[in-house]
């Protein structure tokens, strides 16, 4: 089997999204993993480049208590998940506030000073690495909707059956490299092991917006 790197499956995915997409996209990465294959998505076709932090919603220091996520302009509860776990309101509700301020401070330290992209009546690739889980793209996913996307595309290398069946009833259409019998892990792997860093985050985001220096580090 052939191991590609991120960056080799976004050019990968970038071939197929030029046959489904006839207007300028906007690319948006969900995870740092994603953001090298979306870089090159966006490269291809020219797109400006941005990123949706999402944060899971959990019980610290207890096991097995995820009861949700949070994305810009999106709340996913799972209500009952909340119910089993016996969470007031009040708690809930906190936590979600609070992920909320850690994502916009994320997503501020990603996007390195350039503006969030304005959505409305877009088309909007939601590129990932296919590592995330099934509850992040859906938190993603509503909040690109809610933030104006009218037709979302999700591209990543491979997605397990969760996370297709999470896509299918997200998003508008979903383009993987391998269907899900091929653990992502298999296949995609960076040469040197090494995880993306904020700063090259940063860089590429900038890398994609006019007027904006796409420079690595503080």
């Amino acid at each position: 089997m052939v191991t590609l790197t991120r960056a080799e499956a976004g050019r990968r995915l970038a071939l197929g999204l030029s046959s489904v997409v006839t207007d300028m996209p906007v690319v948006l990465a969900l995870s740092p993993g994603g953001i090298r294959v979306a870089s090159e998505i966006a490269r291809s076709f020219g797109a400006v480049l941005d990123v949706i932090p999402v944060r899971r919603l959990e019980v610290s220091g207890r096991l097995h208590s995820t009861f949700g996520a949070v994305a810009d302009a999106a709340t996913l509860i799972q209500s009952d998940r909340v119910a089993q776990l016996g969470l007031p309101d009040d708690y809930v509700n906190a936590m979600a506030t609070l992920a909320h301020r850690e994502i916009a401070v994320v997503a501020s330290a990603w996007r390195g000073g350039a503006p969030p992209v304005e959505l409305t009546g877009r088309t909007v690739v939601l590129a990932d690495d296919g590592l995330s889980d099934s509850l992040a793209v859906a938190a993603a996913a509503r909040g690109l909707r809610d933030l104006g996307a009218t037709r979302l595309i999700y591209a990543a290398p491979s997605a397990s059956r969760a996370l297709r069946e999470a896509v299918s009833a997200a998003c508008d259409q979903c383009l993987l490299l391998y269907d899900e019998a091929v653990p992502v892990e298999a296949f995609v792997c960076e040469a040197d092991f090494s995880q993306t860093t904020r700063f090259e985050v940063r860089a590429m985001v900038r890398r994609s917006r006019p007027g904006f220096a796409a420079v690595v580090g503080p």
